[in-house]
């Protein structure tokens, strides 16, 4: 079973400025040593002939590599031409009208479901090349450190990418792990917000998530790991939610729920939407 763990950061109040972190990788490698872990690279048995992965829980047995995806798709000079490429695709194989292209690009308003698949398809590349990378760093680091049965972990921090929400992320992501990385170094791949925040209808809190997709399940769908790493992974989230961002932005955690029923934390992520950060925060 997934496991789902939403936190309500901060009330909405006007005269309280929202915490931003610049760096959110120097972030989380920060919040590694504050648990307890070392960073690789400053380890001295690392070897810099290779290609390792970030993070060693050492008490844990545990190697770890971070990907963070820091903008949207389409959304940099450099994706225009793929872009452009795409429109023509689409206008010439009739799979968009004038009026449905000009209404998107004019409004935004929704895609025909083959045009849509065409950037999922797209996306989710991006998200499988992260995934790999994580892989075979975190093979190396095994090797490196001498710790062939460490158990393995892929951070990815979303930082910027709002073509997918939350649920559509994780979708991407589950499918990815149940095609190709089921055989894999790692045994959990666990989405983080931080500055990318969302809102729900009827509250007027941020929220971020910590969400762990495990990569080894049985027929029932239950994970295959020891209970010792799932408390571990759980251990994580909440020292990262509740102590460590409440030391680094002065605001304490409203509140944090614990969602164990997969059909209910779909249907929770389904109220979410992103606030984009040059909204919230004037950047």
């Amino acid at each position: 079973m997934l496991k789902y763990k939403l936190a309500e950061i901060m009330e909405d109040q006007q005269e309280i400025e929202r915490p931003f972190f610049k760096d959110v990788e120097v972030l989380f490698s920060e919040f590694v040593e504050f648990y307890g872990g070392n960073v690789i690279d400053q380890l001295e048995e690392n070897l810099t002939d290779r290609l390792n992965a970030d993070y060693f829980f050492q008490k844990q047995i545990t190697i770890a590599e971070l990907k963070t995806f820091k903008k949207d798709i389409f959304s940099e000079a450099e994706d225009v031409p793929r872009f452009d490429e795409l429109l023509r695709k689409w206008a010439s194989n009739k799979m968009i009208t004038q009026k449905q292209l000009r209404d998107y690009l004019a409004r935004k308003k929704g895609l025909p479901q083959k045009c849509l698949n065409d950037l999922i398809n797209i996306a989710s590349r991006t998200s499988e090349r992260a995934i790999h990378k994580a892989n075979k760093q975190i093979e190396e680091s095994k090797k490196t450190l001498n710790t062939p049965k460490a158990s393995g972990i892929v951070f990815l921090i979303n930082d910027g990418n709002y073509f997918f929400t939350t649920e559509g992320f994780l979708q991407i992501t589950a499918n990815l792990i149940a095609r190709k990385f089921k055989e894999s170094s790692f045994d959990v791949v666990i989405y983080i917000t931080i500055n990318q925040t969302t809102r729900k209808e009827g509250s007027e809190l941020d929220y971020n998530f910590w969400i762990p997709i495990y990569t080894k399940v049985d027929e029932n769908g239950e994970t295959i790991v020891t209970d010792e790493f799932h408390q571990f992974v759980n251990d994580l989230g909440k020292r990262f939610q509740i102590d460590f961002l409440t030391s680094k932005t002065g605001y304490e955690l409203k509140d944090h729920i614990k969602i164990e029923n997969l059909t209910d934390a779909v249907e929770e992520l389904k109220n979410h939407s992103f606030i984009p950060k040059d909204i919230i925060y004037k950047r």
